[in-house]
């Protein structure tokens, strides 16, 4: 998925945080700091200097969407949304880049809205397979596999192994048998099997293969991936165990 939004309303590139505003450079800061805190499991505190972040400044969109984005990596999805939905509120033209908001929506069963936000997204980012996967796991839920299967959101190009292989997957033109084969013969890096293993996770829970779901999951946490994606596969897991 793409990276984080972060828009200067001067166009200026200063490193200091001002009392009145954050610079781009500040912000690209706090997200450094959030990744920081995460690969460290000290989430619980981010959280906390970031609300204080934000009480300074509460009209800054780019912050809350960083904040946000920490508290559903965190497990408080709900939380998230209400940072995400403010920051549109504050910057309406972010909501195209809001992927987060969209997967966020799908953990907490707003599936129509999740719908709604992967089809944005694709205005900005055609060539992304994981937004057109996301858009078809929320149609899974509303309208079941076949008719999802014929309304995938297709992408363009996504040169990351085994993406376009996973395209093919929610369209119903490969089995997850041909895609492991796909991955496994490619002798893909831990990136691309960090792909495949996620994809195929989620699309067997799409199937409610509750098993095979977390036999692929499993492995996806396996590879060590940090990012955004990763902290995924661990809510995942975690949900599938309270469900």
């Amino acid at each position: 998925m793409v990276a984080f939004l972060l828009v200067s309303a001067g166009g200026e590139c200063q490193a200091q945080e001002t009392k009145d505003r954050l610079t781009p450079r500040a912000l690209e800061g706090w997200h450094d700091r959030v990744e920081k805190a995460l690969q460290a499991d000290k989430a619980e505190e981010a959280v906390l200097e970031m609300d204080e972040a934000v009480k300074k400044f509460p009209d800054n969109a780019q912050l809350l969407i960083i904040r946000g984005s920490l508290k559903f990596r965190s497990g408080k999805i709900a939380e998230s949304i209400v940072d995400f939905d403010k920051s549109i509120e504050l910057s309406p033209q972010s909501k195209p880049f809001l992927w987060q908001r969209g997967i966020a929506l799908y953990y907490a069963e707003r599936y129509q809205d999740g719908l709604d936000q992967f089809a944005v997204h694709r205005e900005v980012n055609p060539n992304d397979v994981e937004n057109a996967f996301w858009h078809f796991l929320c149609n899974v839920r509303l309208k079941g596999l076949e008719a999802s299967q014929k309304e995938v959101l297709l992408a363009g190009f996504d040169n990351r192994v085994p993406l376009m292989e996973v395209q093919k997957l929610i369209q119903g033109k490969l089995t997850p048998e041909d895609l492991i084969a796909v991955f496994e013969k490619s002798k893909a890096s831990v990136s691309g099997r960090f792909y495949g293993y996620l994809y195929l996770g989620l699309y067997y829970d799409a199937l409610k293969d509750k098993e095979n779901s977390k036999r692929w999951l499993e492995k996806c946490v396996e590879q060590k991936t940090d990012g955004y994606m990763g902290d995924v596969a661990k809510i995942h897991l975690k949900l599938m165990k309270i469900r």
